[in-house]
């Protein structure tokens, strides 16, 4: 019996292939929804394949599980700061005055999207991960993974333990992000299916598809301002998040 020393080396136990000659790209305008459909499907096969105790190797994985709902949680509460101190100090520049007049709206939505997800049995979501040992791949995207002979990876710095449905809201995520016009519904039903997933993971994926990420991360550039950008860059910033944001499931 071989010694598993590493990671990669426990992957291969699974029948599972590192390698970098992966060369998979799918252009924007050739993406449509059985495409999204088959590679839901892969990264399933993936997850079935790479589950367990990986045992004492040398590259042990971190567990980030729960990382994402803490982080939506922290971005609602400083969202709130803001909007409170706006309120009561006024907007001085055109980033502010669309803070102030959008930020009730998603301060609300973003509760609403942390209630439906423990509304729907959030910490049995994590039980079930934690003792099936899931691992996430964390890079999902289509030249990363491919299946030929073989399940093969490209990159597995980014693999974890982590909750199954986080790689479908990663891969989805992408393609909210650039106002795809997908039925994801559809999409994180049947990735559900290919999990043996309950209707509380469905609701889980899609609350956090719901949440509004790129407006609350765009008011925390502007509040830390590392970058040298002028009031205006910020707010055209701003108006491109609440684009991209134009996505309510729940």
């Amino acid at each position: 019996m071989v010694k598993i020393n590493t990671f990669e080396q426990y992957l291969a136990s699974k029948g599972i292939e590192v390698t970098e000659n992966i060369n998979a790209d799918i252009n924007k305008k050739d993406i449509n929804e059985k495409l999204l459909l088959d590679h839901l499907k892969l990264i399933s096969e993936f997850h079935k394949n790479a589950m367990g105790s990986t045992g004492i190797i040398k590259d042990r994985l971190d567990s980030s599980i729960g990382k994402i709902v803490e982080e939506y949680k922290i971005n609602i509460k400083k969202l709130t700061r803001d909007f409170d101190k706006l309120k009561d100090q006024g907007a001085s520049n055109s980033f502010e005055k669309i803070l102030l007049d959008k930020a009730e709206d998603y301060i609300k939505m973003g509760e609403a999207v942390i209630n439906n997800i423990y509304k729907n049995e959030y910490y049995d979501l994590i039980k079930r991960s934690m003792r099936n040992k899931e691992i996430c791949l964390g890079q999902v995207d289509f030249g990363n993974l491919i299946k030929e002979d073989a399940i093969k990876v490209k990159n597995i710095k980014k693999c974890s333990y982590n909750m199954v449905e986080i790689d479908c809201f990663n891969f989805l995520y992408k393609y909210k992000k650039k106002e795809m016009s997908l039925d994801f519904k559809e999409l994180v039903s049947m990735f559900c299916s290919f999990e043996g997933l309950d209707n509380n993971s469905y609701q889980f994926i899609i609350s956090l598809l719901s949440f509004p990420y790129e407006f609350t991360k765009q008011c925390n550039k502007y509040r830390i301002r590392e970058k040298d950008l002028t009031e205006e860059q910020y707010a055209l910033k701003l108006h491109k998040a609440i684009v991209q944001d134009n996505l309510y499931l729940i």
